[in-house]
Order: structure tokens, then sequence, then C-alpha cells
């Protein structure tokens, strides 16, 4: 679960990078992930889904959600006044939002759906499970498959860029939604692995994109490994300690774009 979560966030973190050009886009900053988490509440504390008798329900939602997270983003940084740094605080003000109607849901929910729900709230790979795994690879395949198709040979659907970009952005926010469901919030890793892919490899997004995913998985992996053993027996939930790697990066990044207008300036 950790190799396939981790390829899914490091290709849509890859791919919302390309199709905003911004380089601080991915699942966690832009809002999506918090919103896909949004959808399952919603299918849990209104619709009486169950983690046993409705996942394809709470999927469904879930994805939703991310999708029409992804048309806001979408419509925010095509604004002439959308730079970088404000689509990402418009991508916070989301997350804002979604935690808060998120936080009046469980307080009206009933005991039963709000212990269902608090799985979300933090990353973990804790569920993870050989039936599962086969969902997700399946899942992982369908969205992966059209999103490569798009980057590679973009010829073939007979559009413009801007319209590829819009569809990536799109097929990058279902693979955001089927690794929420699976694993809850994890954090910065669609962040983190397209810019260590870019120190290596340099900056074509052909070959970004997909080598971002095996980063993703990586990056993912060892940190789930930390989070088991650094203060063993208790084992930390995984989304805490990605988070912990990527706010810094993040902090860096915004730093290094002012500085940038600055001197350009």
């Amino acid at each position: 679960m950790g190799i396939l979560a981790g390829i899914c966030l490091g290709l849509a973190g890859a791919t919302m990078q390309w199709a905003l050009k911004n380089p601080f886009a991915s699942p966690y900053t832009l809002g999506i992930s918090h919103t896909a988490v949004f959808g399952t509440y919603v299918a849990i504390i209104i619709g009486g889904a169950s983690i046993g008798g409705g996942a394809f329900m709470i999927l469904g939602t879930a994805g939703i959600f991310a999708l029409i997270a992804a048309a806001i983003v979408l419509h925010i940084s095509r604004r002439r006044w959308a730079t970088p740094e404000r689509v990402v605080l418009m991508g916070i003000v989301m997350v804002i939002l979604s935690s808060a109607i998120t936080t009046i849901l469980m307080y009206f929910g009933g005991a039963g759906a709000v212990k269902e729900t608090v799985f979300w709230m933090v990353g973990d790979l804790s569920r993870s499970s050989l039936d599962v795994l086969a969902y997700m690879a399946g899942t992982i395949v369908l969205c992966a498959i059209p999103l490569l198709l798009l980057i590679f040979i973009p010829s073939l659907f007979g559009v413009d860029e801007k319209r590829i970009r819009t569809y990536a952005m799109f097929v990058a926010s279902l693979l955001v939604a089927i690794t929420v469901y699976f694993t809850g919030t994890i954090g910065f890793i669609g962040l983190l692995a397209p810019h260590i892919c870019r120190l290596v490899i340099g900056n074509d997004h052909r070959f970004v994109i997909p080598i971002s995913g095996l980063v993703g998985a990586v990056l993912l992996i060892g940190s789930d490994l930390v989070a088991r053993t650094v203060i063993s027996p208790v084992i930390l939930p995984v989304g805490v300690l990605t988070t912990l790697m990527g706010a810094p990066l993040l902090a860096y990044l915004i730093v290094r774009e002012g500085r940038r207008a600055v001197g350009s300036a």
C-alpha cells in the first residue's frame, strides 16, 4: 500500500505542478486531499454509508469532491491576479473551510459514524490488506494510463495544450481521491517527489511526472518505516511524519520565489 499510495501522490503532485505551472502545487497544498476527505465524511455522516457496506459510495463521493476542488483551483489559476503563491493561499482557504465544516458534521454525527471518520483525519497505512491492494492497483492503472497518454501522446486526443493540462489535472485529482479513501490524508509527498526529481533529472515533465511516482513510493515507504520504529513500540501515523518533512520545503520554496520576485523587480 505504501508503494501504491506513494506512486499516486507522486504522479498527482508532479502532474498538478505541470498543469498549473506552479512549483507549490500538490494535492495537499491545493486543498484537494482535504476536500476529498470532506467527501468521505459527507458520505458516512450524512449519507449513512459505512466502510464495510458503503465503500463505493464513500469512494465516489470523495472523487466528486476532489474534482470539484480541482475545478475551483483551475478556475482561480486562470485569473490574471493568480500568482502561484495566491493559488496556494486559496487552496489553504479550502483546507480551512472543509476542516471547519467537517468538524460541524462530526459534532452532530452519531458516535459510530464519527468513529469511522477518524481514520481519514491523519494518513495511515494500517488498514492495508491483500484484497484492498487489488482494488488500489486496479484503480491506479485505470487512472495512470490515460494520464501518461495525455503527457506523452497529446496529439492522440486532438485538443490544445490548455485542455490537455485540464484533463491531466482532473485525472490527477481522481488519483488523490483514491489514495485518500484507502490511506487518509498523507501530506507533502506530492510536493517533495517532483522537486527531488527535478534536482536529479531536470525539468522535462515527460520524465519528471512518471519518475515522481517512483520517488513518491520510496518517500512514503521510508517515512512509514521511520514512523514504525522511531518510538517503537508506538507507531506514529505516517501522515504526521510526511507533513513534518514537507512543511520546511514549502517554506523554503515560498522564500525562494519571493527573493526571485524582488530580484527581478
